[in-house]
């Protein structure tokens, strides 16, 4: 789930220069589908963590101390994409990356 956040909610830009900088402050999740909320690409890459943490809450069992650690875990990669967070940006993401 790092490596979702990571890839989704904290890179900025595009690896291509083929858009004259249209999307450099933007992370990727914000390009997906050129910003539309609730596509069937958005909905299935929503789903992929909530899944996993439905899997993993079965199979250990339900144990409280698992629970509370992929519980956070999926809270921090949800919250990010949910509408509400389009192009807000929280404590270390507040300002353009040129501007730190």
């Amino acid at each position: 789930m790092f490596g979702s956040f990571l890839m989704f909610h904290w890179v900025r830009g595009v690896p291509f220069e083929f858009n004259a900088g249209a999307y450099d402050n933007l992370n990727m999740w914000e390009q997906i589908d050129n910003g539309a909320q609730y596509t069937p690409a958005k909905k299935f890459l929503l789903s992929v963590p909530i899944v996993l943490f439905l899997l993993s809450t079965h199979y250990t069992h339900y144990d409280l101390t698992y629970f509370t650690i992929n519980f956070l875990a999926v809270l921090g990669v949800v919250i990010p994409k949910l509408p509400y967070s389009h192009r807000t940006r929280v404590g270390l993401f507040s300002g353009a990356p040129e501007d730190r």
